[in-house]
């Protein structure tokens, strides 16, 4: 199994996943044309991706779906409320809906949803299972809940969301209700949190760790890695970690 971010911030998020013969697309955050020219990147197309899945439904995880909706076919993945909301922005759309907790198989690929805590309609994380590896797909939750914790403690790779740095959206000049709602238990993960969490699923098959959905103004790539590489040398693990770039793709990652 094998993934690639093709963008990855809270202006715009989407990843290409792939495991056997099968391909997927989570969330389409970014413009259209960007996720052809970044799958052509990949040396793949939109015509190649077997299902599209979605995490939720805020525009900084589907506005490139509309474009998308009007000259392909998608097979669209996401829990029954949450598709309610994307047909409005897909109509042409096939859907297939999902339960948190009830695994599907798409392809070669089985995929299983979690429940996470965001001010959105019936919001998810995934794990994706292919040939006996495991990826955890963790993105836009304000805690941490024990159901996680046991669903992604034995994952060989791990996205993970962290959004923003304490100190840095306090003083980021931002209104008092939306510093709150980041911080809320329905908003997002801080780099401290996200620490927090792999701490709880620690273990010495843990090959790769991406820190994504980072705040462009509430947190820097460094300050989020340095936070992450102190935990993973306080566990002695030596696990590969990357930040998930902004503007560009960062290129595929293998789970051996």
């Amino acid at each position: 199994m094998r993934f690639s971010v093709l963008a990855s911030s809270s202006k715009g998020n989407a990843t290409v996943i792939c495991g056997g013969n099968t391909r997927l697309l989570v969330d389409t955050g970014i413009s259209a044309l960007r996720i052809r020219k970044s799958l052509q990147e990949c040396e793949l197309s939109i015509k190649q991706i077997d299902a599209v899945l979605f995490t939720h439904e805020h525009t900084d995880h589907v506005c490139g779906l509309g474009q998308l909706d009007k000259k392909e076919q998608l097979n669209i993945y996401c829990t029954r409320y949450m598709g309610q909301e994307l047909r409005y922005i897909a109509e042409n759309a096939v859907y297939t809906y999902i339960e948190p907790g009830s695994p599907v198989q798409v392809g070669d690929i089985r995929v299983t949803a979690f429940s996470v805590n965001h001010d959105a309609t019936d919001p998810v994380g995934y794990l994706f299972e292919c040939d006996g590896k495991k990826l955890g797909y963790v993105t836009d939750t304000g805690k941490v809940t024990r159901d996680m914790q046991n669903l992604l403690k034995e994952v060989d790779a791990l996205y993970l969301e962290s959004n923003y740095d304490p100190d840095m959206l306090r003083s980021s000049g931002r209104p008092l209700y939306l510093i709150e709602r980041i911080a809320s238990h329905f908003g997002h993960l801080s780099n401290e949190q996200a620490c927090d969490f792999v701490r709880s699923i620690a273990h010495s098959g843990l090959q790769h760790i991406v820190l994504a959905h980072l705040s462009q103004d509430c947190n820097t790539p460094q300050k989020a890695f340095n936070c992450m590489q102190q935990t993973l040398s306080e566990l002695q693990l030596p696990t590969n970690l990357h930040c998930a770039p902004a503007a560009t793709r960062l290129p595929w990652v293998y789970i051996a």
